[in-house]
């Protein structure tokens, strides 16, 4: 007879068997999948290798975009860059003519050995060399300006790299403590629900048996059935 008792208060209702089997379902996208840890209860990311490959497409874009400002710095050198060596050899190309005109004008004179001549052409050379120093200092101030500039944007990818893989990975771990957070309260009102079905069912089935008894307890196989039930 202690079967009864088994079938009526021991066993589990439908609902309650339905509740007890909830698993949260995991998720699949082309970048990430996440999947539920019931040790943990929380979910597991897991990036795709299409995601990880667009995380580190990006992050080599940044690298790329520094490397090649780091590049420019390099080749604006203050003082010794580029931009002073061309304006330089540019007013040393002129020079040179100038002298060179200027020589052979007094050639036809014929008063290239006097020092008249070599007046006027040490003039020219030293006013050159003037327009070189000037050059100089100016082009050495642009080159300053541009490297400071280009090293501080070869900076700012890197900033601008580290940025993207934080937000990366506050978004994923944000996505996961959500999930988790939603699975957990999810499962807490099951577990409610199960004591709650249980509940009614042991309401249900203690009424059940009461009305069992009520009928036959008066009868004749009354004391039969107390003594089944109750009986060593």
């Amino acid at each position: 007879m202690s079967s009864i008792f088994k079938g009526l208060f021991g066993g589990r209702s439908s609902a309650e068997k339905v509740l007890q089997q909830f698993n949260p379902v995991g998720f699949s996208s082309p970048a990430m999948a996440g999947k539920f840890n019931k040790d943990t209860n929380s979910f597991d990311l897991t990036r795709t290798a299409e995601g990880n490959t667009a995380i580190e497409d990006l992050i080599s874009g940044f690298q790329k975009r520094g490397e090649t400002f780091k590049g420019l710095a390099d080749r604006v050198r203050p003082g010794f860059g580029e931009l002073t060596r061309t304006t330089v050899d540019a007013i040393r190309r002129a020079g040179t003519r100038s002298v060179g005109n200027l020589r052979e004008e007094l050639s036809k004179r014929r008063v290239v050995g006097s020092s008249f001549a070599q007046r006027e052409i040490a003039g020219v050379e030293a006013e050159f060399g003037e327009l070189e120093k000037k050059a100089r200092a100016e082009s050495k101030i642009a080159e300053l300006d541009m490297t400071a500039e280009f090293l501080g944007e070869s900076t700012q990818a890197a900033i601008d790299s580290a940025a993207q893989v934080m937000t990366q990975l506050n978004f994923e771990s944000n996505l996961s403590a959500g999930l988790s957070e939603a699975a957990g309260a999810q499962i807490n009102a099951n577990i409610t629900a199960q004591a709650e079905a249980r509940a009614a069912q042991e309401e249900g089935a203690g009424g059940f048996l009461g009305t069992i008894l009520g009928a036959v307890v008066g009868g004749p196989i009354g004391g039969i059935i107390g003594e089944k039930l109750f009986g060593d």
